[in-house]
């Protein structure tokens, strides 16, 4: 029997190239003896839990015991409970009203969605999440979800808020903004326990989620301890020599970036391509940060980033890959933070008054005269505190004020443009940005003036970019261009331009720039390279993705191969062909990894579809169409399934199914059409 007309495979290829290049992951990224490269074979049994490392740590023991990262997550029995569960407490807010319990040493909370409404839902906490800035409560639902309850304990003023005070929520009014429900092991699950492992069901369509231990214990930070502490007992037992390596990493004897990975991972939203992330892994190996160029909801306008770059919301690491010190390799988190035996409420090696050691630590040359004349305040005022304008209060969403990360000298013409908080009239509050640029104009001359220009123009590219003009495409790539910004900047410089040029055509100067990128040090700026020439449909970008099908960095090497599949290469001839058919198989990997999702099995689908592998393409199908009965996409892919099988029929029934669940999509009419054209 004849193939399916080809022209339906064509027209359906165009609408779904960009599938393969956004449909990676789940969601919505050397020393001591660990490699910094590719993932370590581990499994659950190479986890012995924090109770194993006290016979030999026992001082480490009890400060990690007293730490935050204990309570991160906590068996409600086992967990400083800070809310008020006294039968009685009542808060009324946003249309939603909650009533907290207490019965039989049992905490609850009742649940009513929508003012007026008599319905409600009762939850018994049976978790605490977290317990410095706010406490939220966790339920167990009967299919293995684990609920993050919609109200939170404010710490500082001891009160209930609502959790719209601190996520955004979809527009009041709709159904969706007060029945928004947060699932911990579907939004959380890598970072707030340790060793936690999903576990969903497709056939069942529930999670049976395991951990080694609530909380960040001891081997989320150090690694899996089963090998160390088999080598440590071997030697204390005279068996053996001393081990030459530990087998877990320390702060001490591991490399800045590996540190920085190991912390980044969890303190920074990201995208998560692979799960089982272990301390000492590369970063890039299994996730990439969320960017300043990630879509921004409805529900957020302002998004989590300033049009400089600088995160707003969140404390997040990428702010640190933004500053100098990074860049040349000579800071990492542990240069100023501990990770437990905390002496002050910022986890700081010496306090917030002398902090000005830590800086100095690398800047040794800033005595007290010096300090005065860079600082033009007394040395002994909290002006020439270095935190004081390197690190001004600009992650300021949260009900609190936190200070920022890329350690970036005042910008006060951000404040008059943009509304950005800056360190000067932060302090002297009664003055204008404009004032404060004078006043650096008269102390640091036109190098400082040159410097501030230069990340105005940055920013205005980038907001421009987020507002969804093509002119920044330009201004873009100078960014992307310039090795001396920010890796995050830059990643999002690259994919800002991928997301402007889909569909329009990508300017020569832009497509150079790109191209270069994907031969760049650093690996978030090459995979959001290659996307971007994917998202372009810059079929001169073939050769420069095909060599990084071979890439180190597995994030990278599954991005190259999604993004050929979207320019239309599912198959390559040579030496290359093993090293494609090698990266496809990690990004179908990477798409099983996260099976709740259904988005994630449709592009599986649409994957083994292009590598002519039909039964696996349909069972793939299949299972996003039963998770998710609603999306379109999956039941369009059927169709060009079917179509390939030349299933006429069939195929115009399943796009006529997916074009009453998105009926403004025309490409939908344009298959139908050509397939009825060709049955006649």
């Amino acid at each position: 029997m004849a193939r399916a007309p080809h022209l339906i495979c064509v027209l359906a290829g165009l609408y779904l190239s960009a599938l393969a290049q956004t449909g990676l992951g789940g969601a919505d990224l050397g020393g001591a003896g660990l490699k910094t490269g590719p993932p370590t074979d581990t499994d659950a049994s190479d986890f012995l839990g924090s109770e194993s490392c006290k016979s030999c740590h026992e001082d480490q023991y009890a400060s990690w015991k007293k730490s935050l990262h204990v309570q991160m997550t906590r068996p409600v029995d086992e967990a400083r409970v800070l809310g008020d569960f006294r039968p009685g407490t009542r808060l009324e807010k946003y249309g939603r009203a909650y009533a907290m319990d207490t019965r039989d040493g049992r905490r609850f909370v009742k649940v009513r969605r929508a003012a007026g409404s008599k319905k409600e839902e009762e939850f018994e906490v049976h978790y605490t999440l977290g317990a410095r800035r706010f406490q939220g409560y966790l339920s167990r639902l009967p299919e293995g979800r684990i609920y993050v309850l919609p109200v939170f304990w404010h710490v500082e003023t001891g009160q209930w808020i609502d959790f719209k005070e601190i996520t955004p929520l979809p527009p009041e009014g709709t159904e969706a903004a007060h029945d928004f429900r947060q699932i911990w092991n579907v939004n959380c699950f890598n970072c707030h326990a340790t060793n936690l492992i999903q576990n969903f069901d497709t056939k069942t369509k529930t999670y049976g989620t395991t951990w080694t231990e609530m909380g960040i214990g001891c081997e989320a930070c150090h690694g899996p301890g089963r090998e160390h502490a088999t080598a440590m007992r071997a030697w204390k037992a005279g068996e053996t020599h001393k081990p030459a390596t530990l087998k877990v990493i320390s702060p001490r004897t591991a490399p800045p970036r590996q540190i920085f990975d190991t912390c980044g991972y969890c303190h920074g939203n990201k995208t998560n391509y692979f799960p089982g992330f272990r301390a000492g892994n590369r970063y890039e190996d299994f996730a990439l940060p969320f960017l300043i160029s990630q879509p921004i909801p409805p529900e957020d306008p302002q998004g989590d980033f300033w049009p400089d770059g600088r995160p707003n919301r969140f404390n997040r690491p990428q702010a640190i890959t933004a500053t100098g010190c990074f860049l040349k390799g000579n800071v990492t988190c542990t240069s100023c933070h501990v990770g437990h035996a905390a002496r002050n409420d910022h986890a700081l090696k010496l306090p917030v008054e002398h902090s000005n050691g830590l800086c100095t630590q690398c800047h040794t040359t800033f005595a007290d005269a010096k300090l005065t004349a860079h600082t033009r305040h007394a040395s002994d005022s909290t002006g020439s505190r270095c935190i004081e304008c390197h690190m001004s209060d600009v992650n300021w969403r949260l009900l609190t004020r936190r200070r920022d990360h890329t350690f970036a000298p005042p910008v006060p013409e951000m404040t008059a443009q943009y509304g950005v908080p800056n360190a000067c009239t932060t302090c002297h509050d009664d003055k204008t940005p404009e004032w404060a640029f004078r006043a650096m104009d008269g102390w640091y001359g036109e190098g400082n003036r040159s410097r501030r220009h230069g990340v105005m123009r940055r920013a205005d590219a980038m907001y421009r970019a987020g507002a969804g003009d093509r002119t920044a495409i330009p201004g873009l790539a100078a960014v992307l261009s310039e090795p001396a910004q920010g890796v995050v900047v830059r990643a999002s410089a690259a994919d800002f331009i991928g997301r402007l040029s889909t569909g329009g055509g990508l300017p020569i100067e832009a497509a150079n720039a790109l191209l270069k990128a994907t031969a760049d040090r650093e690996p978030m700026v090459r995979a959001m390279a290659i996307r971007s020439l994917g998202f372009a449909g810059e079929r001169r970008a073939v050769p420069a993705i095909t060599a990084r099908l071979r890439d180190p960095v597995r994030v990278v090497r599954v991005t190259a191969a999604s993004a050929l599949l979207g320019l239309g290469v599912a198959t390559l001839e040579g030496q290359a062909a093993a090293s494609l058919t090698k990266a496809q198989d990690e990004y179908a990997e990477s798409l099983r990894a996260f099976p709740d999702a259904s988005e994630n099995h449709a592009s599986l689908g649409w994957l083994e579809m292009s590598r002519g592998r039909d039964a696996e393409a349909d069972r793939a199908i299949r299972t996003a169409i039963d998770l998710n009965p609603s999306d379109a996409h999956a039941r369009l892919l059927r169709g060009v399934l079917l179509a390939r099988q030349d299933k006429l029929d069939e195929a115009i029934r399943e796009w006529s199914e997916a074009k009453k669940l998105d009926p403004t999509n025309q490409r939908i009419d344009l298959l139908i059409e050509e397939a009825r054209r060709r049955k006649q």
